[in-house]
């Protein structure tokens, strides 16, 4: 009789140990539309960015943006940045602190006024000041991660 319960009971219970939603990972998630595809990181909320990126790290961070929903526009000099500013809104802006005053002119200069997600080299002397003086900072050697949180808090903020 209790191998016959035993039995019943795992036979009911296994279907859903077995079943695939078990394994689902919080970090990822499969957009469905045009086609089935597999995304590592999704923004929830999804918003217009301008990054400056001049090495291959600055533009992988960028791809990775674009990937996980973002409208992402890569410059990699002033002239650009200045040029998409004024030609297009963003709602945030990623730039190195080194840029800062670039960044700054073009912003007063324009309607959206566009948050900026400070990127800060950590071996640098301005990382503690720049850190202190803006909202929303990453570290250049960061993941994709801090990146994403960074901007999501400025577009939750927006948004209120």
């Amino acid at each position: 009789m209790r191998k016959l319960i035993l039995v019943a009971v795992l036979g009911a219970v296994a279907p859903t140990l077995i079943s695939s939603e078990i394994f689902a990972c919080g970090e990822s998630m499969f957009r469905v539309g045009k086609g089935v595809h597999y995304r590592a990181f999704s923004a929830p909320i999804q918003g217009s960015v301008l990054v400056y990126a001049r090495t291959d790290d600055e533009r992988a961070v960028a791809e990775q943006l674009q990937e996980a929903g973002h409208s992402v526009q890569v410059v990699s000099n002033d002239v650009d940045l200045a040029l998409e500013m004024h030609n297009q809104r963003f709602d945030v802006i990623v730039a190195p602190y080194s840029k800062r005053d670039e960044v700054e002119a073009q912003s007063a200069q324009i309607a959206s006024h566009p948050d900026w997600v400070l990127v800060i080299d950590s071996n640098s002397v301005d990382a503690k000041p720049g850190k202190s003086q803006h909202r929303y900072t990453v570290s250049a050697d960061d993941n994709i991660r801090k990146y994403l949180k960074a901007i999501h808090q400025s577009l939750k903020a927006r948004s209120t």
